[in-house]
């Protein structure tokens, strides 16, 4: 690209640069949430919390198991 072509260039495609207070109506966080993404964020804990508690009784079955069924090598 010769010289002129590059001072057309930018006269057709002038930087911008805009100041970040032109933003200011951008909130970083969301101050109220809509109804369905209340119900998305209340089923994601509930999920969570249910896979909590079935990772504790897996393990809690688990080990009444081994108590109540000793191994034939105990005997």
């Amino acid at each position: 690209m010769d010289h002129r072509a590059y001072e057309k260039y930018k006269q057709e495609n002038p930087d911008v640069y805009t100041p970040l207070s032109t933003y200011d109506y951008v909130d970083q966080f969301v101050d109220q949430l809509t109804t369905a993404e209340l119900v998305i964020c209340v089923l994601a804990v509930l999920l969570a919390v249910f896979a909590i508690y079935k990772i504790f009784v897996k393990r809690k079955n688990k080990s009444s198991e081994e108590q109540t069924n000793p191994k034939k090598e105990d005997l």
